[in-house]
């Protein structure tokens, strides 16, 4: 029968626990010195090994084949055997999801007077422990406080806000901590060279990234990746995932630098019809920036390394880029964070926040950011002939819509139903006219400098705001 990689894998006894070195180290110091405490709770993400820890103390207190308490349970006995296979009469396992109510916990109450059938110990191991009812966890103060002397509780949780304080202080609390990438790279060579899976090391990295932390789907997308019959690669990894592949990353981030604004939106347009939500995109973003930032700042980072691009790339594209447009792209990436949450268009305001990293990442920008006089100097030196000089090209309109639309994502949610109501009329280096309908006029006019104050701020540079009434304008 087919097993699942992370249970054939599960840990037989602490010394195979992956990633938890204090804990390991504290249980088997408890265990050898007979320490035991009478109730446990184990706190942590998902896929830490909770829930296996419970069954390997479960194993150490009862197993036959050690006249006390050992660290390295033998695995063959009656007692252990069945307490791996869930069958033990005197270990047992409860789903407090489905058992959360008083009365569940009166029962197990009244259960646990009764005296092991062959252990030394009648252990209750209560899964998911915060969906326990008030109520419920309440009537177990007393017993946790108190057991019998044959009786251990073990408490696993993956929300230990949600366990009463009183519940807490009761208990010896373990606090399992997300593992590390280069430990769950360790596991994952060691279980594919196992089952002969052919897996490149940069694929296996993207498991560990991919899984935040967490053991057991890093093994289940393991498993699933296996069934391609092929070796695993990065872009399997992305897609089997999910996720975003280094080679969209790259085109996403090229198209920003190089200021080409239709390859950003066919970009991202592409990745949102196959399926990437404008939240991933944007967080996938948001960590190529991160680390774009590290590589400009510091050498031999590559274990630092968290995004979908690799190091090399990374250090190609920091060569073209200075660290101020670098943070200036994450600083606007993370203003646009709120505002895909909160907009019932992410797509299109996804697009705007795009639109707004290529105006920073250009070197020489439009001439919505240069002084006036800057603007005729250049002019003059293109050519010097009077004529030119009197009247020199006009400058390209900037996207008025586009602008305002900056404006508003850059405001406080509280001042952005006030700054729809407008629009930009007239738009120049040092002054702004924005239309409203009669019935906003006045609201305008009394916040005026609240408004010249964000979008000065917005824009970048010192601009006079004028607000006219739609009437006024037509006239």
């Amino acid at each position: 029968m087919y097993q699942p990689l992370h249970l054939k894998y599960r840990p037989k006894n602490l010394q195979e626990l992956v990633g938890q070195d204090t804990i390991k180290t504290t249980l088997t110091n408890a265990i050898t010195s007979s320490q035991i405490a009478r109730a446990y709770l184990f706190t942590g993400p998902r896929g830490t090994g909770k829930t296996s820890t419970a069954r390997i103390l479960a194993k150490s207190l009862n197993c036959l084949n050690s006249k006390k308490p050992t660290a390295t349970p033998c695995g063959e006995c009656s007692s252990c055997k069945t307490i791996d296979s869930c069958s033990s009469l005197d270990v047992t396992e409860i789903d407090a999801a489905s058992h959360n109510g008083v009365d569940d916990a009166r029962e197990l109450i009244q259960h646990s007077n009764f005296a092991p059938a062959m252990s030394p110990y009648r252990i209750w191991i209560l899964d998911e422990c915060h969906q326990l009812s008030t109520s419920a966890q309440n009537a177990l103060l007393k017993c946790l406080e108190e057991p019998p002397a044959h009786v251990v509780f073990i408490l696993c949780t993956t929300e230990a806000h949600k366990v009463l304080p009183t519940i807490i202080s009761r208990c010896q609390t373990f606090n399992f901590r997300a593992l590390s990438v280069d430990a769950m790279v360790g596991q994952l060579h060691k279980i594919s060279s196992a089952e002969s899976i052919a897996i490149a090391n940069s694929a296996m990295r993207a498991i560990a990234r991919t899984c935040d932390g967490g053991l057991r789907d890093a093994l289940q997308l393991l498993s699933q990746l296996s069934l391609l019959n092929s070796e695993i690669t990065v872009s399997s990894v992305a897609e089997v995932s999910g996720s975003i592949s280094e080679e969209d990353s790259i085109a996403l981030l090229k198209a920003i630098h190089s200021g080409d604004t239709l390859s950003v939106l066919q970009s991202s347009r592409t990745l949102i019809d196959s399926g990437k939500t404008p939240k991933l995109i944007l967080s996938n973003l948001l960590a190529a920036m991160r680390d774009l930032l590290i590589v400009k700042s510091t050498r031999h980072c590559q274990n630092l390394i968290t995004g979908p691009v690799g190091y090399s790339q990374l250090r190609s594209l920091a060569l073209h880029l200075d660290f101020e447009t670098i943070d200036a792209a994450c600083t606007q990436l993370q203003k646009s964070e709120f505002q895909l949450r909160t907009s019932t268009n992410a797509a299109t305001w996804l697009e705007v926040c795009l639109l707004n990293l290529i105006g920073k990442s250009e070197p020489a920008a439009p001439e919505m950011r240069l002084p006036a006089t800057s603007q005729s100097n250049r002019f003059d030196k293109l050519d010097k002939s009077p004529q030119d000089v009197k009247a020199p090209a006009p400058a390209p309109a900037p996207d008025l819509e586009a602008t305002w639309a900056q404006v508003i994502a850059a405001a406080k949610p509280g001042n952005r139903d006030l700054l729809n109501r407008a629009k930009i009329a007239e738009l120049s280096t040092d002054s702004c006219v924005l239309v409203v309908e009669r019935k906003y006029a006045t609201k305008f006019k009394t916040h005026l400098e609240s408004v010249q104050r964000i979008v000065t701020k917005a824009l970048g540079r010192s601009v006079n705001v004028t607000v006219k009434q739609q009437e006024d304008l037509a006239a």
